[in-house]
């Protein structure tokens, strides 16, 4: 907390109460009094002096707006508390509510993945709020192909890929829909809070809106597919998932999945294997799948669609 003299006055409840509000401000740029009195069911009252107290406390970093009836985040605004950007990202993807001060022991002892890279707090709580308002943002972002640029984007989800977080949004720049790596936003502005075009909103971003079945199904070099069946929880030796497409080459190459079609990876961290890679056709980021060639898997579609047309043909 930055001030902890002043925090040791209020109560446990003023003190939750009062990070909810600071919170939603970073994240989100604007907090009401009917938000804080349905989250905590509380009275108006109690609500207004909390927003009250909130002001005396850190008098530049909100201010209210009369015609909405919110207070809003001014550019001056710091946070009273301190924020982990992992638990932070993962409260703000399963929504806001509690959970997202200081690191908290676990009731159970258990041990959660290493993050190699955690993007900056101020980057998420520019995108958050950008998503939140349906705004564009400016930001400027290295990319590995064209290093450092100018970009305007409209964001619309914050993306967790297992790996690293991005955020999917609608680029003005290559006027199409791409990913975005957090830790890559070198800086990151809100352009307006006006509404963006129709064709920037996540209505029209098409691989997103594409769901793609994936049959997964044991590794055919795999000796005792048994385990791998039990693993995942395998019905007849097929997993299921229904995954969007904008998400599914991340997860194949996540969890090393064999897309090559005739199963043909070599290696010992391929336990499972794609049954279906043509479901892959038209995937942009289905290159990212282990073993995938679209051209093959374009020959096999093709080839199976004659096959099924000679078929019908016969009398």
């Amino acid at each position: 907390m930055a001030n902890n003299s002043i925090h040791r006055t209020l109560s446990q409840a003023q003190r939750e109460r009062l990070a909810h509000i600071d919170f939603t401000l970073m994240f989100k740029g604007e907090a009401g009094r009917h938000f804080l009195m349905a989250r905590f069911n509380i009275a108006p009252s109690v609500a207004t002096q909390d927003f009250v107290r909130y002001k005396t406390l850190a008098p530049e970093n909100i201010v209210y707006d009369a015609k909405r009836r919110l207070h809003l985040k001014t550019k001056h605004f710091k946070p009273l508390f301190e924020y982990d950007v992992i638990r932070t990202l993962a409260t703000i993807s399963q929504g806001f509510g509690d959970g997202f001060m200081n690191k908290v022991k676990p009731p159970i002892e258990c041990e959660a993945p290493f993050h190699l890279n955690k993007p900056r707090l101020a980057i998420v709580a520019s995108v958050s709020e950008a998503i939140e308002k349906k705004c564009a943002l400016s930001i400027s972002y290295v990319s590995m192909s064209n290093g450092c640029s100018a970009r305007d984007i409209v964001p619309h989800t914050l993306v967790d890929n297992g790996l690293r977080w991005h955020v999917r949004a609608y680029d003005r720049k290559q006027n199409a829909f791409r990913d975005f790596v957090l830790t890559r936003i070198k800086s990151a502005e809100l352009i307006s809070i006006y509404p963006t075009n129709e064709g920037e909103t996540k209505l029209l971003d098409k691989q997103w809106n594409r769901i793609v079945e994936l049959d997964l199904i044991p590794h055919p070099k795999i000796h005792h597919p048994e385990a791998i069946q039990l693993d995942y929880g395998m019905n007849n030796g097929h997993l299921v998932v229904e995954i969007r497409a904008a998400f599914a080459g991340y997860l194949l190459r996540l969890w090393n999945i064999d897309c090559s079609i005739d199963a043909s990876a070599k290696g010992h961290e391929f336990h499972l294997a794609l049954n279906n890679p043509e479901t892959l056709y038209g995937v942009d980021n289905a290159e990212l799948a282990p073993g995938y060639n679209s051209a093959m898997t374009a020959k096999k579609k093709a080839g199976n669609v004659n096959k099924v047309a000679v078929e019908n043909n016969v009398g």
